[in-house]
């Protein structure tokens, strides 16, 4: 599922239509700023391949931590295109962690089926 440390106690208070509805808001979002950004760039193709966030999410999955590793590997806002990946990297780890919340009650749901689930921290 993941490897490091779940700060994202917010997912887990929504019910299951809520983070249903969040998760194809973010495809919707992801989907267009994909196609808005430029077909031929080495930038978006290293992206893409994995090459220029290897480590993926990090550690600690977070929003401000997302943010902080974000900013240092695309530089934030300084320049357009790498504000695009910026963006495009903050929409994936937020897709990956509303993604590990939905396997999260799947599985809790196999095991304990018939059981009343609370989604609360």
């Amino acid at each position: 599922m993941r490897w490091g440390i779940n700060l994202r106690g917010d997912l887990a208070k929504l019910d299951d239509a809520e983070i249903a509805s969040r998760f194809e808001a973010l495809m919707a979002d992801r989907e267009a700023l994909f196609l808005e950004m430029p077909r031929n760039d080495v930038l978006k193709a290293a992206y893409q391949s994995g090459l220029s966030v290897w480590m993926g999410r990090g550690p600690l999955h977070a929003r401000v931590f997302y943010k902080l590793h974000g900013f240092l590997v695309f530089g934030g806002p300084f320049k357009y295109f790498r504000n695009r990946l910026y963006d495009l990297y903050l929409l994936d780890c937020e897709l990956r962690d509303v993604r590990d919340e939905i396997k999260r009650r799947v599985a809790q749901k196999k095991n304990h089926p018939g059981h009343v689930v609370s989604h609360a921290n």
